[in-house]
C-alpha cells in the first residue's frame, strides 16, 4: 500500500509500505493506540523522526487513521476499513523471506 503523494505541495513523496502495515494492522488488532507504540525498539531517531514527518500524515490525509499529535494518540480514521482489508497484502518486516 505504498502512497504517492505530489511533493510540489509540500506533502510526503512516498510512504513505506512496512510502516503502513503495521500502523494499520496495530490499528485492526489493537496492539497501537500511540505513536510511541508504533516505534521500533533499537531503531534510530531517523526512523522515528521519518514516522513523525512522512508516514503518520500520509495515512491521516488518506484517512486511514486519526492522529492527535499533541495527546500523541492514533485511531482509526473514516477509510480505515480500506487499509484494513489489505493488510495481509502487505509486506511483513517481520518475516524472514522464504527460501526458494
Amino acid at each position: 500500500m505504498s502512497t504517492t503523494h505530489d511533493t510540489s505541495s509540500g506533502r510526503p513523496t512516498v510512504l513505506d509500505a512496512a510502516q503502513a502495515r503495521r500502523t494499520i494492522a496495530g490499528l485492526f488488532d489493537g496492539t497501537v493506540a500511540t505513536v510511541a507504540d508504533l516505534r521500533v525498539r533499537g531503531r534510530s531517531d531517523e526512523i522515528a523522526d521519518e514516522l513523525v514527518e512522512s508516514h503518520l500524515p500520509a495515512l491521516e490525509e488518506a484517512g486511514y487513521i486519526e492522529w492527535d499529535r499533541e495527546a500523541g494518540t492514533i485511531a482509526p480514521g473514516p477509510n480505515f476499513e480500506e487499509a484494513a482489508a489489505h493488510v495481509a497484502d502487505l509486506p511483513n518486516p517481520d518475516v524472514e523471506p522464504a527460501d526458494d
